[in-house]
């Protein structure tokens, strides 16, 4: 109790005292001392930080930022080196903190500038013109290609060959000559210095000269053979340019030299990289006694695990390291995952957001936000995908991953002009990076430019001409220049290299059948079916083809084999109803269905079916009890919720619940027409039309041909007022259909608002 009385008196002391003031200042930063010494950064920070409080101008700065980067903060400590240089600019130590940081964060600008000052107080400084070079060259370092290697074998277990992904090094300036000389100028000034040998093996690699950058590492290594950056460094340049077995003496050294578990981490990700798993295991079990790397061992060994096909032990092997440190980025990001490849995309989700929350600004959310676009994407929510990707836009420097995606995602919405530019933005990165060249030509084949994609793809046929990605685009360009025989033989050879492809099995098909060869088709499909997986997809493309043979019932079955895969997507129901009343068989569809929810009671595909024919037979009393019948099974059937939403739309009752069942179907359908269309017509008669235009919009998108969607559509512009897009609207609407349930209303909206 008596501590606070003597502080309280401290305070009252100091009022209106200057000298008292400044001991108590000396008194913080002494305290801030002890706690940094004894390795108890947080309490250091504090202290610091109260000294500043009285006084800005204190040296004590730098110790600041040591306690920040002790704590992993490194934007907080870069804050606090700069101000530390600006308010010391004599202090040479200060410039090259801050310096240092700076070239971190790729601000080379900044960091040259910085090293330039240490220099003019040090002409002599090797560390002072190394910094200079690397901000000249704008490099990413040896340490930091390393981390990336490490964190890509440590959270993708399906990566076998993680170092061809951790990207070459970059020249992100172009200032290469002036950098060589200034690289060159430290050795001459240092002969002995393997920091200054260092960084020029680093400018040579990343300026696509391995061979001198191998000659300059080889050099450090004679002036000290067991410098840990060098032996990492060349272990590394092997590793990337596939030479794994001259790799591992560098490594070896690397972990007796380092003496610390960090090093030991490096040789077992070295030994999982060369395929000799056995060894990396019992160095990472022996790891996983420590309580300094139990995480980081632990992470790597459920990694192996999962690779070899232990996932759920894996998973254990998480959630033991999560509890001990439940905000551990590595554990995070391979359970997230896990999850997905899993199929567990909530559990996945939740991971990977936890990551984003522990640590937004960090490389890690960077990683976590690329993993929430896969998360999306497997859940058809693709404008939420697009959003995360733009999030590690806005959190990467060099964003090629999401670059990458981008282009993709745009692609797949027929939107070529963002998907050139995406695709051009991944080039601008990686020159020869092969996805990006492919999706800048499917993308200029989209936009009808075909004679930019035949240039573009001569160019991407000499440097790969054995590729199935090349011959699946030379396919692209033979079907947008008619030539549909010499698409069919190009898929052809694409499917004897990779029978499950599913591009080209899709392709192939529908070339087929428009061509009058949907029995051959079917035959493949078939044949696919039974020595591959199944998927939703391939399903609806077999079921497809068989109704284009006439073949209702093997139809039928494919269709029936789908809804039971994955009972939440639409397409699969749809196809299914129509199939059952072009044959005007609701009658025993049912009976066969009912059969199912017999054996299975929890069927929510069958019960859904079921609740779809009695709504076809207009028995909507009972069609109404079925759907609420599903969702009593399953709270998100989001093909249940949207049906039954619609119902109550209909009849116009329950208009608060129709729409908390149609956002329930939007969160699991986000871009299905017919739900967009659902909710925003809800909005629309609950007189929120403003709010339902963007729905109604996105049904008119991605359904263009329904009257309906267009209907919807002008009725909400009515009722905001938009006279012009309403009669646009209405008018296609009666145009697409002149009869379609609606039509009436419709032209009395046209008659009041004028045509």
């Amino acid at each position: 109790m008596s501590r606070p009385f003597v502080c309280a008196l401290v305070v009252v002391c100091c009022i209106g005292s200057a000298a008292c003031r400044k001991i108590n200042d000396a008194d913080h930063v002494r305290r801030g001392n002890v706690y940094f010494d004894e390795g108890h950064f947080q309490e250091a920070i504090i202290e610091y930080r109260a000294a500043l409080q009285g006084d800005p101008k204190l040296d004590v700065r730098l110790k600041l930022g040591d306690a920040y980067l002790r704590m992993n903060d490194a934007r907080s400590a870069l804050h606090e080196y700069v101000r530390a240089s600006d308010l010391q600019p004599k202090n040479i130590d200060a410039q090259m903190k801050a310096g240092r940081l700076l070239l971190v964060a790729q601000q080379f600008e900044d960091a040259k500038t910085r090293a330039e000052r240490a220099i003019a107080l040090d002409p002599r400084s090797v560390d002072a013109q190394v910094l200079r070079g690397n901000a000249l060259a704008g490099l990413k370092d040896f340490d930091a290609a390393m981390a990336d290697y490490q964190d890509a074998i440590a959270i993708d277990p399906t990566q076998n060959a993680a170092y061809t992904n951790i990207g070459t090094l970059q020249l992100a300036q172009g200032k290469r000559t002036e950098a060589e000389e200034t690289f060159k100028k430290a050795i001459a000034a240092a002969p002995k210095s393997v920091a200054a040998r260092l960084a020029l093996a680093n400018l040579y690699w990343s300026t696509g000269e391995p061979a001198v950058a191998e000659s300059t590492l080889k050099a450090a290594l004679q002036i000290d053979a067991k410098e840990v950056t060098a032996n990492r460094a060349l272990g590394l340049l092997y590793m990337a340019t596939n030479r794994v077995t001259e790799a591992e003496p560098y490594f070896l050294a690397l972990a007796r030299a380092g003496k610390s578990d960090t090093a030991v981490i490096t040789l077992a990700d070295y030994y999982v990289l060369a395929g000799r798993a056995d060894e990396a295991k019992k160095i990472l079990q022996e790891l996983a006694t420590h309580d300094s790397a139990y995480a980081q061992a632990s992470v790597r060994l459920a990694s192996l695990g999962a690779a070899e096909g232990h996932r759920a032990e894996a998973l254990d092997r998480l959630h033991q390291v999560l509890d001990k440190f439940p905000k551990n980025p590595p554990a995070l990001l391979l359970t997230a995952r896990l999850q997905l490849l899993g199929g567990k995309r909530a559990e996945a989700m939740t991971a990977a957001s936890a990551v984003i929350a522990n640590d937004p600004s960090s490389a890690a959310a960077a990683a976590a936000w690329m993993l929430t676009g896969e998360i999306e994407i497997a859940s058809d929510r693709f404008d939420e995908a697009i959003r995360a990707y733009e999030q590690v836009l806005k959190s990467q420097p060099r964003p090629l991953g999401a670059d990458i995606a981008l282009a993709r995602l745009y692609l797949t919405r027929r939107d070529s002009s963002k998907a050139i530019t995406f695709a051009q933005q991944a080039l601008a990165i990686h020159p020869s990076h092969p996805e990006a060249q492919s999706l800048l030509i499917r993308a200029e084949i989209q936009s009808g430019d075909l004679n930019r994609a035949t240039t573009d793809l001569a160019s991407l046929h000499k440097a790969f001409p054995k590729s199935i990605g090349v011959t699946k685009l030379t396919a692209l360009v033979q079907v947008a220049s008619r030539q549909p025989d010499a698409a069919r033989a190009s898929y052809l050879r694409v499917l004897q290299a990779a029978p499950n492809d599913a591009e080209a099995l899709t392709a192939l098909t529908q070339l087929e059948v428009s061509g009058g060869h949907a029995n051959e088709a079917a035959a493949r499909l078939d044949e696919r079916l039974q020595s591959a997986p199944p998927s939703v997809e391939l399903l609806v493309l077999a079921a497809r083809t068989h109704a284009a043979t006439r073949d209702l019932d093997g139809a039928e079955a494919l269709l029936r084999k789908a809804v039971d895969l994955d009972p939440g997507r639409l397409q699969a129901y749809v196809l299914l109803g129509e199939l059952y009343t072009r044959q005007n068989r609701l009658e025993e569809a049912k009976t066969k269905f009912r059969d199912v929810l017999a054996r299975n009671p929890k069927s929510v595909g069958a019960a859904t079916m079921i609740a779809m024919l009695l709504e076809q037979q207009h028995r909507l009393p009972e069609a109404e009890e079925g759907y609420e019948r599903v969702l009593t099974m399953d709270s998100h059937a989001a093909v249940a919720a949207n049906n039954l939403a619609w119902m109550y739309l209909a009849s116009n009752r329950n208009l608060e619940k129709a729409l908390s069942l149609a956002q329930t179907a939007l969160q699991q359908l986000p871009d299905e027409p017919a739900v967009n269309d659902t909710l925003g017509w809800v909005y629309y008669r609950e007189n929120m039309a403003s709010t339902a235009i963007s729905y109604l919009k996105t049904a008119v998108k991605n359904a263009p041909n329904d009257p309906s969607h267009h209907f919807h559509l002008g009725m909400a512009y009515v009722q905001t007022g938009h006279w012009d897009m309403a009669r646009q609207s209405l008018k296609h609407a009666l145009t697409l259909k002149a009869d379609f349930d609606g039509a009436v209303e419709a032209k009395k909206a046209l008659a009041t608002i004028g045509e």
